[in-house]
């Protein structure tokens, strides 16, 4: 240390108590001593880790119970018989169809499910990632995204030229929300400059779990291939990652906020009002 700052010394044994010391000139003495006191100084201080993280924020469960809601709400209408038209033939996700132009059915496939099981699941596992995504953006801004990618991902699905395919539910979404909140963390623990394992733990974790749930064989009355079931959850945690990604940079972060927490709220049940508008529209 005091060869760093210029100072000849030597170490030199002496035995005993002492052990060893250290030799300088005279004329550096007091010098010397000044720098090995600041160094001990510095060797006793231990930095103390900064959490930066944002607290979690409260009323997630709203965003959960609006999901839940309109996932139910959807069905009901039409077993009440108060739209007229089949909703499986004017709302599922066609590739076919979106190419046409049919673009509302990225938006309606998500509120159809096959049958009674396949919409619990999707309940339960789309209301419990909504709440974690809602404790970071809050449930308006949280459930924007995670509606907005899973429409990204249905819409880029169609775009992919499958043939005799269809499918409907939100398990696209579900997978939205996995991919959202673990590319978010990922990133911001990234930012803080944490343990690498600790830092990759929430990307590694969400895509075990998207390997877990997400590779199940297709809905056998749907008419594709068990694959292309698999792409659409691929693409829905893909097109969630990118999101989290993007709204964990300064600039995502500032948009997000931007947009108010009331307009958050609004544009997706209209956005589903508005497509199911358009599939019955062009189904009567």
């Amino acid at each position: 240390m005091l060869l760093a700052v210029g100072i000849a010394s030597e170490v030199q044994f002496v035995g005993g108590e002492v052990g060893y010391e250290v030799l300088v000139e005279s004329a550096v003495r007091e010098q010397a001593l000044h720098h090995l006191w600041m160094y001990e100084q510095e060797r006793q201080v231990r930095p103390v880790p900064v959490d930066d993280s944002q607290p979690p924020l409260s009323g997630g469960w709203r965003g959960s119970l609006a999901y839940v809601a309109l996932l139910l709400f959807v069905p009901f209408v039409f077993a009440q018989g108060w739209l007229s038209g089949y909703p499986f033939e004017s709302g599922v996700m066609n590739p076919a169809r979106i190419r046409d132009g049919e673009w509302w059915r990225a938006v309606t496939a998500l509120t159809l499910h096959w049958d009674a099981a396949h919409l619990v699941g999707n309940l339960i596992g789309g209301a419990l990632l909504g709440l974690s995504a809602a404790q970071v953006w809050g449930s308006a801004r949280a459930w924007l995204l995670i509606a907005a990618a899973a429409v990204a991902a249905n819409l880029a699905e169609g775009l992919l030229g499958l043939s005799n395919y269809v499918s409907a539910g939100a398990s696209t979404a579900v997978f939205a929300a996995l991919g959202l909140v673990a590319a978010h963390a990922w990133r911001t623990r990234g930012q803080r400059q944490i343990e690498p394992l600790r830092r990759w733990a929430p990307l590694i974790a969400g895509i075990a779990v998207l390997g877990m749930f997400g590779a199940g064989a297709q809905d056998p009355e749907a008419p594709a291939a068990d694959p292309t079931n698999v792409l659409s959850h691929l693409l829905g945690f893909l097109a969630g990652a990118t999101c989290g990604v993007l709204v964990a940079t300064q600039r995502g972060a500032r948009m997000l906020a931007g947009i108010p927490a009331w307009l958050a709220a609004v544009i997706t049940p209209a956005a589903v009002l508005l497509a199911w508008t358009l599939a019955l529209r062009a189904g009567a």
